[in-house]
């Protein structure tokens, strides 16, 4: 299912939305590789879609958490957990993810 098209999320950042009643956060990194994932910090309860993107690892920048986007491991304390991700894929503009 479209989650986006490619203009709403520049290269190096993140944006949140919302899918199937599902908080997503969309990253798009500035090798030019998307990746989805719940948008919440698994410990802070944290929007990720407010963190930064640094190579493949997003930084909540509520406690400093960072996480591999590719996998959604923690990289970093104080989170432990990992947090879900999902398949995405480009076509065109829009920027399709698989639940």
């Amino acid at each position: 299912m479209q989650i986006c098209t490619v203009s709403d999320v520049d290269p190096g950042t993140v944006e949140g939305f919302t899918v199937d009643g599902r908080d997503i956060a969309v990253i798009h990194t500035e090798a030019g590789r998307w990746f989805a994932m719940d948008n919440q910090c698994s410990h802070g309860r944290f929007k990720l879609s407010l963190g930064e993107v640094f190579d493949d690892e997003i930084e909540c920048t509520r406690h400093g958490a960072a996480f591999s986007v590719e996998t959604g491991e923690p990289l970093s304390p104080p989170a432990t957990e990992p947090i879900q991700t999902y398949p995405v894929r480009v076509d065109g503009e829009s920027v399709l993810l698989t639940l």
